[in-house]
């Protein structure tokens, strides 16, 4: 049996600053008193807004974020650059759980129409992206 490994809050918070940092990204961050997230991206600022890391949710979602910035394929169409960057988020995670993959799946449903479509565009693409 795999053993899991315990990834504390701190970690995570740390590697999100060493990654802003190391790439030079300028990070707001929007406020946890809002209901609804505001995540973003902006390529040509080299800045992100994300929640501060308080827990495996906002964590990958700072990485997908970063993912916009220093991904691959982020000069494509909307759901490319959306797949790309959770790549990039699976990929470089220090630790990738259950509740991350389906905040993932969430967001990536988000932007196609069905589970099908979400089927046979994205999921081929991330089931080579192992954490």
């Amino acid at each position: 049996m795999e053993s899991k490994v315990l990834v504390k809050r701190i970690d995570m918070a740390l590697h999100v600053q060493e990654l802003c940092a190391k790439h030079k990204i300028t990070v707001s961050f929007d406020s946890l008193k809002n209901a609804t997230p505001q995540y973003w991206a902006n390529r040509r600022k080299n800045a992100i807004q994300i929640r501060p890391t308080k827990n495996t949710g906002y964590y990958v979602s700072a990485l997908h974020e970063i993912g916009h910035l220093i991904g691959e394929q982020q000069n494509g169409n909307l759901i490319q650059a959306e797949i790309y960057a959770w790549v990039w988020a699976k990929q470089n995670a220090i630790v990738w759980t259950d509740t991350a993959e389906r905040i993932m799946e969430k967001a990536l449903m988000s932007y196609v129409k069905n589970a099908k479509t979400y089927n046979r565009v994205a999921r081929p693409v991330l089931d080579g992206a192992r954490a």
